[in-house]
């Protein structure tokens, strides 16, 4: 092996040795105070950038975050990314139990996403003398910053109502299925976002946009066909076997690079795949027992850190920077807090049942961190906007449990349990949403 190649592996196993322990050990002191671990991670990651480690050990960030490392930590990073988002929408469902049941959460989505698109959008118009990049035409700025606001981390807010039990509830199936959705639409604003990055005007953007709606549409015609029995007999012999896991690897490798080449970035192509894969019941666990830690564990610190090495907080304690946080902060906050009391209210769902969901959908966390990682990759946010928008992930994130535990005791957790249980009777079909979703 040349000397080069050997200083390259030295320093990326290092760089991967240090990513992990920080994660863990965030992760850890995150869930020791009642946050959710990718609270820890995500600011593990900030740690591990010219914040803290930059500023205090130059050497040492120097040699495991080189130039020569950026470049194999980011495909380790895209990589992870594109399993993770397969994992993500393979949990989607693709029809609620009832007609009934999917109003509310299809109203509170649409109120989700446009009251962040509307006051993302006048916060940018705030900003945008300071931090729209040099060539970004107006409205593409103001289009990003509000989709960037209007994600909500569906992955973790579905995880923590899964471990609280509350999967099957009133509240826990709306916000699962509102998050969901909301999610869906805030991934069509980015990739439109990506497509006029591209190609700098509407009428040329259509030579990314058709292309990805051919492939969607292909993927919801075709992986049904060619997926459903190898996905029944892996559930039926409870296990799924290596032929199964490197087709589902190579679909997604294949995905990722088609819609990166395309120019609506490798994390879709995992995304729609995993949503247009066919519904079988018990078939995501399996694959979840095999993939996820895995990604949780090794694939997202990788992520996380090099997010961080993006954000310098050295310069935050400034007027003009703090006055941006708290702008752009009201602005997310606010907006989703309103749209979730506004439309729950509107159903006649009680306030702090409201307030709760105001809260949890507030909860960013990864997908907002994707997000504007793509937006900082296609050049429509510079470091300083990017790195004010990593703040709001680790807040609103932050912010999510304790609004949830402002109304959601323990006791009323349970007579939630109990309300759910006495209107669906043990032979009703199982309403599985999420039983095990990644960090979000």
């Amino acid at each position: 092996m040349h000397d080069g190649n050997m200083q390259t592996l030295l320093a990326v196993t290092a760089a991967l040795l240090v990513i992990v322990v920080a994660a863990q050990v965030c992760g850890r002191i995150a869930v020791k105070v009642g946050q959710p671990a990718v609270v820890g991670e995500m600011v593990s990651g900030i740690l591990l950038g010219p914040t803290a480690l930059g500023a205090f050990a130059p050497g040492f960030s120097g040699y495991v975050f080189s130039e020569a490392t950026k470049p194999t930590l980011y495909v380790i990073a895209m990589v992870g990314l594109s399993l993770y988002m397969f994992l993500v929408g393979l949990e989607h469902e693709h029809h609620p139990a009832s007609r009934r049941e999917a109003v509310l959460p299809v109203v509170l989505a649409a109120a989700g996403l446009l009251c962040p698109l509307l006051a993302g959008g006048a916060a940018a118009l705030y900003l945008e003398a300071d931090f729209r990049p040099e060539g970004v035409s107006l409205p593409l700025f103001v289009l990003f910053v509000g989709g960037a606001l209007a994600v909500t981390a569906f992955p973790m807010l579905a995880r923590v109502l899964q471990e609280r039990g509350m999967v099957h509830t009133d509240f826990g199936g709306v916000a699962t299925r509102a998050a969901a959705i909301d999610d869906a639409l805030a991934w069509c604003v980015l990739a439109v976002v990506g497509a006029l990055a591209v190609h700098g005007n509407v009428l040329d953007s259509w030579k990314t946009i058709v292309p990805a709606a051919g492939f969607a549409v292909a993927a919801f015609l075709i992986l049904p066909r060619i997926f459903r029995k190898p996905m029944t007999r892996a559930v039926r012999e409870g296990h799924v076997d290596d032929r199964l896991l490197v087709a589902l690897l190579g679909l997604v490798l294949a995905a990722a690079w088609f819609t990166d080449y395309i120019g609506i970035y490798s994390v879709f192509g995992g995304f729609i795949c995993g949503v247009a894969l066919p519904r079988v019941r018990g078939f995501s666990a399996l694959l979840n027992a095999r993939l996820l830690q895995a990604v949780r564990c090794l694939f997202l610190p990788v992520f996380f850190a090099f997010s961080g090495l993006n954000t310098d907080l050295t310069g935050a304690l400034n007027a003009d920077y703090l006055a941006a946080l708290g702008v752009v902060f009201a602005a997310a906050f606010v907006s989703k807090a309103i749209a979730s009391l506004g439309v729950l209210r509107a159903f006649r769902w009680g306030w702090g049942e409201s307030v709760a969901m105001g809260g949890l959908m507030n909860a960013r966390g990864l997908m907002i961190l994707i997000f504007i990682n793509i937006g900082l990759a296609i050049g429509v946010l510079e470091e300083r906007l990017f790195s004010i928008l990593v703040l709001i992930a680790v807040l609103t994130t932050a912010v999510a449990m304790p609004f949830y535990r402002l109304h959601f005791t323990p006791t009323r957790e349970q007579d939630a349990r109990d309300r759910w249980a006495a209107r669906h009777s043990p032979a009703d079909p199982d309403r599985r949403f999420l039983q095990a979703a990644a960090t979000g």
